[in-house]
């Protein structure tokens, strides 16, 4: 494997594509396959309603992760742009961190550790 060969910078940045690439497509397409997008979809719609977050903007906050988990893994996974998509994925990371926060759900501790990794990700990965 080309990861083996190289600096420690490059060696991390390698096996975060590969690691979290895979789990946030996996993420993504278990929402698609085992869920379904309406299904998805009417379960955030359905917690954030509760708040005071309006149900236009729940239904296109659901809609977007949705979208985006299993698009940003793919571009991850494929290493180009890395810096972009990673700030992109921080970017994701940021919004369901305000969620589980507006949704005042105590894991959301996990969500700041993925933004701050994620985040890391960007800031190592220089721009082509």
């Amino acid at each position: 494997m080309k990861c083996f060969g190289y600096d420690t910078r490059r060696f991390f940045l390698c096996g975060m594509r590969l690691f979290f690439g895979s789990w946030l497509l996996y993420v993504g397409l278990s929402k698609w396959i085992f869920m379904g997008p309406g299904t998805f979809v009417g379960y955030i719609t359905a917690e954030f309603d509760k708040t005071w977050s309006p149900h236009v903007l729940n239904v296109l906050l659901g809609w977007l992760i949705i979208a985006a988990e299993p698009v940003l893994a793919v571009l991850i996974l494929s290493g180009r742009e890395a810096r972009k998509v990673w700030t992109l994925t921080a970017l994701l990371m940021f919004l369901l961190t305000i969620g589980q926060t507006i949704l005042m759900k105590p894991d959301v501790i996990a969500n700041w550790q993925f933004l701050a990794l994620t985040l890391l990700c960007a800031a190592l990965s220089d721009p082509e």
